[in-house]
C-alpha cells in the first residue's frame, strides 16, 4: 500500500515510459515522469510545505484547525513528497495567526496540549518528515506577560523593551542601540496608556510625614498586617486595598507590602469611604511618578495619584503595530547575554528536546534596524549556533534555521554569514514575470547572479525558494488565475536549483489578496477543503474566507481523481525531484545555446541540473506558441513532461506552456 502512495495512476507512468523516442507528450491527460527502479520511495528533493494550523485541519469539530488534524493527513503530505512541514505559530497569541506570542514555551489550547505536539512531532518522523516551527524573535504580544512586567517596571524586565521619553531625541544621541542615529518614526512608536501606571512585586514605603514626602523602595518581602489602631497613616492601592504604616518614631512610617495596582497608590489618614478634606495624599498634578529611591513631596489640596509608570512615554513597535512591542537586545557586543535572548533561548532548548528539527525565523531583518550594517546576520549566527549546539547534543547532523529577509538577492546574501538559508523572494519575483510576460530566457541568467550573490558569503548556501507565501498575494492570483501558468509555475519551482517551499492550498490553485493588496491577510490563508463535502477548517478565521474556494468541485478529493488537476502536476513534479539527486540538491548550469543571449527563442527556460555523474537537461516553454528547437543534446530518456512536445530528426517541438526534463 505504500508505494501505491507514490505512484501516480498507471496509465500516466505507462505514457511517460513510452517517451523515449520521437514520440509526442500527452499533457491532456496530465504530467508524466518515469521514477528509476528502487526510487519510488525516495525524498531527496529537500521540499517543505508551509502550514497553517489553525487552517489546515480540524480533528475535533470546533471548525479550527489542529495538531489532531495534520496528523490525521501526513499521509497526504507524505503522498505530496514533502520532507519537512514549516508550521505556523504554534504558541498561545492574542490573534489568530499568531505571530503576536504571549507565552513562547506553550502552545496554544486551540490546537492541543503539548503532548498532543510531540504526538504530531514523533507521527511526521515515522512518515519521514520534519517539523520546522515558526520562530518569532524581533517582538512579542502585547499581552506577553514580559511586556506587562516591563512597561511596569517590575523585577528589571523595563530593558527587555525599548521604551523612551524623548525617542528622537534618543535616538539622534545614540541612547538605543538597536536603532540608528537619525532612523526615527514617530509612527513606529506607541504611548503608554493609564492602564500601564502601575506595579506588580514586594515594595518598601517610607512615609516622612515632616516633610510630607514618600519614598519607595524594592522589598524582599511583606511585613504582618499591622494592628495598632494608634496609627492613622495607611497605604491605599489597588483594589480598595488598606495596609497601616508602622510608626517609627519622629514622623518617619513605614510599611512593605506586596504590591500589586494598575493605577498606582495613595496616602490616606483615614479608611473605608471616610473620604474628608485632608484624609487623602497624593501627587501634585504634573509631578506624579515615583521614582525608586527618590522622595515625592505629597499634596492634600492636589492629591493625584501616585504612579509608576509615564503617560508620555513610549515603547518601539517598529512595522507591525502597537500590539507586537519590540524586543529589546542592546547592544550587539552583549545580545547573546540579555535577558530575553537567554529566555527565549531556554524556550527554544525546549522545543528541540521535544524533537522539531529546525525554525523558520521570522522578520529577521528588522531586529536591529540597520538594515546596512552586519548586526542582524551577527546577531543571527548567535542565535542560530546557541540552538544548533542544542540539537548537536543529540543528534549527528545540524539544526536547520530559514530566515525570512524580504529584500531583494543582494540585500539578502549578506545574512548567509549568520543562517544556513533564507527565502528567496527574488525567485518568485522574476517567475512572475517569466510566467505573465511568456518570456523566459533570461531565467536562468537571474537566478545563477543570485546564487553568486550568495556564494560570496556562504558557499553552502540554501536558498529556499518559494512561490508565495501567507502575507503575499496567492500565486494564482498574481498568475491571473491562468491555470496553464500555475502549472508551468509548479513545474518550474521544481526543477530548479534550491529547496523548495509548497504553501498550503498553493497546490490546490487557491487564490485570494492580502491586506496590502486589496484584501485580508485572511484570504490568502484559507483553510484545505478535503473532500466533496466541503469540510474545511475555517472557524479560525472569523468568516474571511474566499467562499467560492470552499467547494468540493476544487477539493483534495476531486483534485486526486483528475489526472489533469493542478494538484497532480505538483504530485508529479515533486516525485520527479525526489527521484532524481540532479534535480534535488544538483547544480544548475545554462544551456550553450537556448540563454539569454539567444533572442530567437524568447520564451525558453533551459538549463541542466549536475549532481555528480547525474546530468538533467529542463527545458520550459513559458509561451503560448509552440517552439521548435534543434539540439545536440541527447533527447532519448525523457523522465518528466508537463503539456506535449515531440522529438524529431534532432529538435524538440515544445507546444506552448509546455515543459520536459531528459536524463542525459
Amino acid at each position: 500500500m505504500k508505494l501505491l502512495r507514490y505512484l501516480l495512476p498507471a496509465f500516466l507512468l505507462c505514457l511517460a515510459a513510452c517517451q523515449k523516442g520521437p514520440q509526442p507528450g500527452s499533457g491532456d491527460e496530465g504530467p508524466a515522469i518515469v521514477v528509476p527502479e528502487g526510487r519510488q520511495d525516495a525524498r531527496e528533493g529537500h521540499i517543505s510545505y508551509q502550514l497553517l494550523v489553525y487552517s489546515f485541519a480540524d480533528s475535533n469539530g470546533d471548525g479550527v484547525g489542529d495538531f489532531g488534524g495534520i496528523r490525521q493527513h501526513l499521509d497526504y503530505l507524505e503522498d505530496l513528497g514533502v520532507s519537512a512541514l514549516w508550521l505556523s505559530p504554534i504558541h498561545p497569541s492574542d490573534s489568530y495567526h499568531g505571530y503576536d506570542v504571549v507565552d513562547y514555551a506553550a502552545v496554544n489550547p486551540k490546537f492541543g496540549t503539548e503532548a498532543d505536539f510531540k504526538a504530531l512531532v514523533d507521527d511526521a518522523h515515522s512518515h519521514g518528515i520534519k517539523i520546522y516551527l515558526d520562530y518569532v524573535l524581533n517582538h512579542t504580544g502585547k499581552g506577553n506577560p514580559w511586556f506587562d512586567k516591563a512597561k511596569r517596571g517590575i523585577e528589571d524586565y523595563r530593558d527587555w523593551y525599548i521604551f523612551s521619553d524623548n525617542p528622537g531625541n534618543d535616538i539622534a544621541g545614540g541612547r538605543i542601540p538597536m536603532i540608528p542615529a537619525g532612523q526615527y518614526n514617530g509612527g513606529e512608536w506607541h504611548s503608554v496608556t493609564l492602564g500601564d501606571l502601575g506595579y506588580e512585586g514586594p515594595l518598601h514605603f517610607v512615609l516622612d510625614w515632616n516633610a510630607k514626602t514618600l519614598t519607595v523602595t524594592k522589598a524582599e518581602a511583606a511585613d504582618p498586617f499591622n494592628n495598632d489602631n494608634s496609627v492613622d497613616r495607611y497605604l491605599y492601592f489597588g483594589n480598595k486595598q488598606t495596609a497601616r504604616f508602622y510608626d517609627k518614631g519622629d514622623g518617619i512610617y513605614e510599611v512593605s507590602v506586596n504590591f500589586k495596582s494598575d493605577w498606582g497608590c495613595l496616602v490616606r489618614t483615614a479608611t473605608g469611604d471616610n473620604w474628608g478634606p485632608g484624609t487623602k495624599w497624593g501627587a501634585p498634578s504634573g509631578a506624579n511618578q515615583i521614582t525608586f529611591g527618590e522622595p515625592l513631596t505629597l499634596s492634600s489640596t492636589d492629591a493625584q495619584d501616585i504612579v509608576f509608570g509615564k503617560p508620555s512615554q513610549g515603547y518601539f513597535h517598529g512595522a507591525f503595530g502597537s500590539w507586537m512591542p519590540d524586543i529589546n537586545y542592546g547592544p550587539l557586543s552583549t545580545a547573546s547575554s540579555s535577558a530575553p535572548f537567554k529566555a527565549l533561548a531556554a524556550t527554544a532548548d525546549k522545543w528541540i528536546g521535544l524533537g522539531i528539527d529546525g525554525m523558520r525565523l521570522d522578520a529577521v531583518k528588522h531586529i536591529y534596524h540597520n538594515e546596512t550594517s552586519d548586526e542582524n546576520p551577527t546577531f543571527l549566527k548567535a542565535w542560530y549556533d546557541r540552538c544548533n549546539a542544542t540539537f548537536r547534543k543529540t543528534h549527528d547532523s545540524d539544526f536547520y534555521m530559514v530566515g525570512e529577509v524580504w529584500m531583494g538577492a543582494d540585500q539578502v546574501a549578506p545574512y548567509y554569514k549568520g543562517l544556513p538559508a533564507c527565502f528567496e523572494f527574488a525567485f518568485w519575483d522574476r517567475l512572475i514575470w517569466v510566467l505573465n510576460q511568456g518570456t523566459g530566457r533570461y531565467f536562468v541568467k537571474d537566478i545563477l547572479s543570485y546564487r553568486k550573490a550568495y556564494a560570496q558569503y556562504r558557499s553552502d548556501a540554501i536558498a529556499a525558494t518559494k512561490l508565495a507565501n501567507h502575507d503575499e498575494t496567492r500565486a494564482a492570483e498574481r498568475l491571473n488565475r491562468n491555470v496553464d501558468r500555475m502549472k508551468q509555475a509548479a513545474a518550474i519551482l521544481l526543477t530548479a536549483p534550491g529547496e523548495p517551499y509548497i504553501y498550503q492550498g498553493e497546490e490546490l490553485g487557491y487564490w485570494g489578496k492580502d491586506g496590502d493588496d486589496g484584501g485580508r491577510d485572511e484570504y490568502v490563508r484559507q483553510p484545505i477543503v478535503w473532500d466533496r463535502n466541503g469540510t474545511a477548517a475555517k472557524g479560525g478565521l472569523d468568516g474571511h474566507v474566499v467562499n467560492e474556494m470552499l467547494t468540493g468541485d476544487i477539493s483534495v478529493e476531486a483534485q486526486k481523481a483528475d489526472g489533469n488537476s493542478l494538484l497532480n502536476v505538483y504530485r508529479a513534479f515533486t516525485r520527479l525531484r525526489n527521484a532524481y539527486p540532479a534535480l534535488g540538491s544538483g547544480t544548475m548550469t545554462a544551456h550553450p545555446v537556448y540563454n539569454d543571449t539567444n533572442s530567437s527563442f524568447d520564451s525558453i527556460a533551459a538549463w541542466y541540473m549536475t549532481s555528480g555523474t547525474e546530468k538533467m537537461l529542463v527545458i520550459h516553454n513559458v509561451a503560448t506558441a509552440s517552439v521548435t528547437m534543434p539540439l545536440d543534446d541527447d533527447l532519448s530518456n525523457p523522465v518528466g513532461s508537463l503539456g506535449k512536445y515531440s522529438v524529431s530528426n534532432g529538435s524538440l517541438t515544445l507546444e506552448g506552456r509546455s515543459s520536459v526534463v531528459f536524463k542525459l
